[in-house]
């Protein structure tokens, strides 16, 4: 699981920014919203627009992008415009996995990898210098790596070389990471090793579940999946051998295919299959625009959902729903604003930071300016 993430150079962020996912001292949601050992199961960024919310979280897609991607990443879209040209790139990604501490560091300078670590329990056991390397395996034996291509990842490389079957906690780290899944919610795109299409999964695994889900959010439909479908004003027939996704209001059983339905509606069963993968799995899901074409009172459901299923998974989003800065859902600790600060970029604070009590109503606060965040519109 993500425990630490710092950015610096990155997009919006100029100066070293580190964001924490360890759980404080609060006792509210302990049973669903961290795990046993104390970490947090997701995280919630708010703010204005373009203060950098998204670029949090698409640290995390760089990071799956470099070591899982089949194609090359351009490291100049990622570094800060508003930093000096000649100022390195650098991320520092930290998990605990199965009781180990993996810590993933690199630095780029323009579109050039200059430094890789990757350090296990305080052991470094890859180190990268521009254009080669050196790996360290399990038994101590030391595996040099020539040849690297400038934006090649040397850590990519060990993987399908060696599948990691030399060190099981790495294997079990980076297995995570493919779990892992990165929707673009505003322009409808999934970016995954292995992403899951809706009519795959169903094929797969039939509509029982993603009913039982639809059932357990009270959404009043289900889904079918038939090849022929008719009501007094439709009829369906598959000609091509292909069944058709119905959606079935149940209190006028009548259905629509999912063709015809509303946005939210595409936008809900598109997200399930991930859900339902990332919480059995066990790895990350990230959603951009989080709020897209959902209503307010589905998110919520969403992620009560994923809080109470998910053993050793996280979601992380971004959403300007501030119904969602709740003591029910979030809790203080999962919660940062972001700001652009003219001069110095985005800045990042946890709402925890402030101390808020239990009982206080975190979304009053934040629409009041306590926590920052706050976008500076003249009303």
């Amino acid at each position: 699981m993500l425990v630490k993430l710092s950015l610096k150079n990155f997009k919006s962020f100029i100066e070293k920014t580190t964001i924490d996912f360890n759980a404080t001292g609060y006792e509210i949601l302990s049973e669903t919203n961290k795990t046993n050992d104390g970490i947090l199961k997701g995280a919630l960024f708010i703010g204005g627009n373009a203060t950098g919310k998204s670029t949090i979280i698409n640290s995390l897609g760089f990071l799956l992008g470099l070591l899982l991607g089949d194609s090359e990443l351009n490291f100049l879209w990622y570094k800060s415009m508003y930093s000096d040209v000649k100022d390195r790139m650098e991320l520092e990604y930290e998990f605990k996995i199965n009781n180990s501490n993996i810590k993933y560091i690199i630095e780029t300078s323009n579109d050039l990898i200059c430094k890789e670590l990757l350090i296990q329990d305080g052991k470094e056991v890859l180190v990268r210098i521009n254009n080669s390397g050196e790996y360290t395996n399990i038994d101590n034996v030391k595996i040099t790596i020539d040849n690297l291509k400038n934006n090649q990842s040397a850590v990519r490389k060990v993987y399908f070389d060696t599948r990691f079957i030399d060190n099981k906690v790495l294997e079990e780290w980076y297995e995570f990471l493919k779990n892992s899944i990165y929707i673009d919610q505003y322009n409808k795109v999934i970016n995954s090793s292995n992403p899951i299409a809706l009519r795959d999964y169903i094929e797969n695994n039939g509509v029982e579940q993603l009913n039982k889900f639809l059932n357990e959010i009270n959404s009043n439909q289900i889904v079918d999946y038939v090849e022929e479908y008719k009501n007094k004003w439709l009829r369906l027939i598959s000609n091509d051998g292909k069944k058709n996704i119905i959606m079935i209001r149940n209190d006028m059983n009548v259905g629509l295919p999912l063709s015809m339905e509303s946005e939210g509606n595409k936008t809900l069963l598109h997200i399930i299959p991930q859900l339902f993968k990332t919480i059995l799995k066990n790895g990350m899901l990230i959603i951009d625009e989080f709020s897209s074409s959902l209503h307010n009172f589905l998110e919520e459901k969403i992620i009560r959902y994923f809080m109470e299923n998910s053993k050793r998974s996280q979601i992380f989003i971004v959403s300007h729903s501030t119904n969602l800065l709740s003591n029910t859902i979030f809790r203080p600790d999962q919660i940062y604003s972001v700001d652009f600060i003219d001069g110095k970029g985005s800045k990042v604070k946890r709402i925890s930071d402030s101390k808020p009590r239990e009982a206080q109503n975190l979304e009053k606060m934040y629409l009041s300016g306590v926590f920052d965040g706050i976008p500076n519109i003249k009303r």
